[in-house]
């Protein structure tokens, strides 16, 4: 058996306070005087014994009770062994969605098949997860799996590689499948005075190309305009395409001169949005002891300062610096509260796709970035989508955990009930 929480077994100091108040209750003690006690013969009755035994039987009960909660909070599992499998094959949730790869598997006999996505959950379960899995930050909890050899068919879309190269004591196999998918599509338009700029998205399994085509609003290709969209014919083929929304991004940066580092970074990258999502982002910077105006509207604040968090009820990103977090910018509790978890470096704000999440915090689902990623099929080479592999030893025990915490609920039930009971019927 093994403890999740093994610092909750200091509590098990409180099993002396049932002795102390045991030792300390005597009952009330009354001296009787008599004139001589020297022909009273002492002896010990088989009642005085059962008081003596019921008494003693209590205080164990008590400090039972004590002792079991104690074990609950510290969260205890009981250790089961667990057999490995020769071979164990993980696919890729996006692959159900294609017929071809299904009928592959189909002709396939594989042993212990599963999905790749958290938990690894089996092949015959039904799984909901919309979009490409983190194929890197996955592979990092591979050591779940029980298994000698390790393959996974993956869809290898760019997009699903994020973050560092992970290192792990296993060898993995990746089976990248064939994406010949072509695009050729206007995705979006944009007004400019006389003219409306269109931009078509051209791209395959190793490049997306953003292409951007300037028209006069009088040019003879452009059918209809109206206030949402405009209707295009090219090659005898009509086009509906959408316009960008006009609307301005009000971002505010607050920062102390410490984090000064992190404002340029940060101004950068909202600029690289602004541009690329052809969505004007008006920054306000606030600079150590400049006055906040509270109530102004914003889209988005980003706080570099050590001061309590302002509430402005919309999107904020604080300063809370977290060795254990998982990527750069990551989401609290709260909704709509965002930590920056490191200090800001050339290495982690590529690394991390430091645009890229602040691009998915400010841009609505219909912005030109958004739209241009629908389109992005770029499949990553096996090669490059492979994890290093660690020569380190590790001493890994193929074992899983069995949560005991029902039959502790269980025995402490029985025995609150046995000490409730003893405890009434010896009026104690």
């Amino acid at each position: 058996m093994t403890l999740l929480q093994p610092t909750y077994l200091w509590a098990l100091l409180s099993l002396a306070v049932p002795l102390v108040i045991h030792l300390l209750n005597k009952g009330d003690v009354r001296t009787v005087k008599v004139g001589s006690v020297k022909y009273l013969k002492e002896f010990d009755t088989k009642q005085s014994r059962k008081i003596r035994l019921n008494e003693l039987l209590l205080l164990f009960l008590r400090m039972l009770i004590l002792g079991l909660l104690v074990i609950y909070l510290a969260e205890p599992r009981w250790k089961k062994d667990t057999e490995k499998t020769r071979i164990t094959y993980l696919i890729d949730p996006i692959l159900a969605q294609e017929e071809s790869f299904l009928s592959f598997m189909d002709g396939l006999t594989m042993e212990n098949p599963r999905w790749f996505s958290k938990g690894f959950p089996e092949y015959e379960a039904e799984i909901d997860e919309p979009g490409t899995p983190n194929y890197w930050q996955l592979a990092q909890q591979l050591g779940e799996v029980s298994s000698d050899s390790i393959v996974v068919f993956a869809k290898g879309m760019v997009e699903g590689v994020k973050g560092p190269r992970p290192k792990i004591p296993q060898n993995v196999d990746w089976v990248v499948i064939d994406n010949e998918q072509k695009v050729d599509t206007y995705i979006a338009a944009k007004k400019f005075g006389d003219s409306v700029r269109l931009f078509k998205v051209k791209g395959n399994s190793q490049l997306t190309d953003l292409q951007t085509t300037t028209l006069s609003q009088n040019d003879r290709r452009i059918v209809t305009t109206k206030q949402d969209s405009l209707e295009l014919e090219e090659a005898d083929e009509n086009f509906k395409i959408p316009f960008l929304k006009e609307d301005t991004l009000n971002v505010t940066i607050a920062f102390d001169k410490k984090y000064e580092r992190e404002m340029q970074y940060l101004s950068a990258s909202l600029k690289a949005i602004g541009q690329y999502g052809m969505q004007e982002i008006q920054v306000e910077k606030v600079e150590d002891n400049a006055e906040f105006e509270q109530g102004k509207p914003r889209d988005l604040l980003i706080w570099l300062k050590e001061a309590p968090v302002p509430n402005i009820g919309s999107a904020t990103i604080a300063v809370a610096q977290d060795s254990l977090a998982n990527e750069l910018i990551e989401e609290t509790t709260t909704k709509n509260n965002f930590h920056l978890t490191e200090r800001l470096t050339i290495q982690n704000t590529v690394a991390e796709s430091l645009t890229n999440t602040l691009a998915k915090l400010l841009l609505s689902s219909d912005s030109l970035n958004q739209k241009v990623k629908e389109y992005d099929h770029r499949v990553i080479p096996e090669a490059e989508l492979a994890t290093n592999f660690s020569t380190e030893k590790v001493d890994r025990k193929d074992i899983r955990y069995m949560d005991i915490s029902p039959w502790l609920w269980l025995v402490l039930a029985l025995v609150l009930v046995t000490e409730r009971i003893l405890s009434k019927l010896r009026k104690q």
